[in-house]
């Protein structure tokens, strides 16, 4: 039975601005995201059938929600998607094994649904180009498009008019998740209603980028959504103190969120504080990981 194994890296948002919102409801958004090295895998087999299939090994990672298995899992989603562009009269069966932790604003489900899609092209013979690809992935969920590319990004849009940006390096970085989940249509809701809204300064952060200096990276990053999701999750901000007070340089949410990340450049200072926060019982998941450019590796093939 043919097979291929891919990669899904999860992301972590550096930067997230929003600019407003189209008639049909996509919020515009200006983001720096990132790759880190926490990733799934997901492996794809040609089947003599034409049936899809889902099986999952959570390995460990807590459900904050449930995830379905059916035909709206994002994985079944785009190999139906695949199967249909590439006219294939064959079906596939994926084996997904879970890392990245679920409903975290880390990019999980969106990730595998771009391994999928690599995947599959792979399997077929690669016929499509990473442009053809995106154009699938895009129909699928906004953070898609980005997740086939990889690496470091200037996401425009609702995210998908995508800019390369230098890879900073293998960054350490703290993730700490609380086990409450947040809604992500509920949080850029709520963003909606403020009057006054935070703002990062996405130039800023993307010039430090680009000039390489990642103490000024560190200092400009910022999330646009965080005001809100810590007013129904006021634990976000306690896990981002602890990460201050054992030596974070920054320490900021991700995505619509609740998981918080801290930039350290001492292994030691990490190690004691996520110890910190294991003990605080404020966190489901803790783990230590960095930047990671996929763009260089291969996307994890195998």
């Amino acid at each position: 039975m043919e097979q291929v194994r891919e990669s899904a890296y999860a992301k972590l948002n550096l930067g997230l601005d929003i600019l407003g919102t189209r008639d049909d409801g996509y919020h515009l958004v200006r983001m720096v995201m990132q790759q880190i090295d926490i990733h799934d895998d997901i492996t794809v087999y040609k089947t003599v059938d034409q049936a899809i299939s889902l099986e999952a090994d959570f390995g460990g990672v807590h459900l904050a929600e449930p995830m379905s298995m059916g035909d709206d899992n994002l994985c079944v989603v785009a190999a139906r998607a695949m199967a249909a562009a590439l006219g294939v009269h064959h079906g596939y069966f994926i084996h997904l094994s879970k890392r990245i932790p679920i409903a975290a604003g880390m990019a999980g489900g969106s990730s595998d649904a771009a391994a999928t899609l690599r995947a599959i092209n792979r399997l077929e013979g690669e016929p499509l180009s990473v442009d053809e690809l995106c154009r699938i992935a895009l129909r699928i969920g906004a953070d898609v498009p980005y997740c086939i590319r990889g690496g470091t990004m200037l996401a425009e849009g609702i995210g998908e008019d995508l800019t390369p940006l230098p890879f900073p390096g293998e960054v350490t970085v703290l993730i700490a998740k609380p086990p409450e989940g947040a809604s992500t249509g509920a949080v850029y809701k709520a963003y909606d209603s403020l009057k006054d809204p935070y703002r990062p300064d996405i130039d800023v952060l993307v010039s430090s980028i680009k000039a390489g200096d990642v103490v000024k990276m560190t200092e400009a990053m910022g999330n646009a959504l965080e005001q809100v999701t810590v007013a129904i999750l006021p634990q976000v901000t306690q896990i981002e103190e602890i990460m201050i007070a054992g030596g974070a340089k920054r320490a900021i949410m991700t995505g619509s969120g609740p998981t918080v990340f801290g930039i350290f450049d001492d292994d030691v200072a990490l190690s004691q504080a996520a110890e910190t926060l294991r003990r605080s019982g404020l966190c489901e998941t803790v783990a230590r990981t960095a930047f990671y450019d996929s763009k260089g590796e291969g996307h994890g093939r195998s």
